[in-house]
């Protein structure tokens, strides 16, 4: 062949490799990042226009990743909870987003027993009182997910999730998907500001841009900052006032 097209986003998850030495070869690097990376000039075309997710939702990824060049199409560019007929309104489902800074209330994060996975359950427990809220407002399970970046803390939501029909899964398992709620869950908790692989930043790319209608992250101001990407979410909260703490919850 004389031309070759490939259609996708690198900026989303990169190839799942499970051995180092191939990740040191280069593998974990899809072709279209290293073609894109390499030469500059082979994307022809970006389509801008999404279909999805409130504009408040859509901003920060794409300030991040595109260069600010996303557009929310009017479809979609206000559209919130409170807007569902079956869904009343409430300040919870009047506001596309929300982050819940669990930072100074030993919220902390633990190994899964005999396993080497990482969950925090009183993060978990917060997780599940947000989704209650969902529901009493009007929300169906089905029409909520949640999206955890550790499979510790998928299998300990899921554990103590008493909806059967609200999805709980990875990253991973959600690339593609969407829902009109969302609530991530960041799990990482520490003293010292690790985040381990939450510091690929296109895993958090796809976990921020699967709800349609609300999204809210929960997770420890004090550890993701650290991080200039986390850092830069955070103000982005602040800045858009949906930053709040988990002191202002009733659970």
């Amino acid at each position: 062949g004389q031309r070759i097209l490939l259609a996708g986003d690198h900026c989303q998850l990169p190839p799942t490799v499970r051995s180092t030495a191939a990740a040191d070869e280069g593998y974990a690097r899809s072709m279209m990042q290293r073609l894109v990376e390499t030469y500059r000039t082979a994307v022809t075309r970006q389509l801008m226009v999404q279909y999805r997710m409130h504009e408040d939702i859509m901003q920060f990824s794409s300030e991040q990743f595109y260069g600010g060049t996303l557009e929310a199409d009017d479809s979609v560019r206000r559209h919130v909870l409170a807007d569902l007929p079956h869904v009343k309104s409430t300040p919870l489902t009047d506001r596309p987003i929300d982050f819940i800074d669990t930072a100074g209330a030993d919220y902390d994060e633990e190994l899964e027993p005999d396993g080497l996975s990482k969950r925090n359950p009183a993060e978990g427990r917060l997780v599940l009182a947000k989704v209650r809220q969902l529901i009493e407002a009007g929300l169906t399970p089905a029409e909520i997910a949640v999206i955890a970046p550790y499979a510790a803390q998928v299998r300990w939501l899921r554990q103590h999730a008493d909806e059967r029909a609200l999805e709980i899964d990875t990253v991973d398992g959600f690339q593609g998907r969407e829902k009109e709620a969302v609530v991530i869950s960041l799990v990482r908790s520490n003293r010292i500001g690790e985040i381990g692989f939450l510091a690929d930043k296109r895993r958090m790319n796809v976990a921020l841009t699967r709800a349609r209608r609300k999204l809210i992250v929960i997770g420890d101001s004090a550890t993701l900052g650290h991080h200039p990407f986390y850092a830069s979410m955070l103000d982005y909260f602040q800045t858009t006032k949906n930053y709040h703490t988990v002191w202002e919850e009733d659970v």
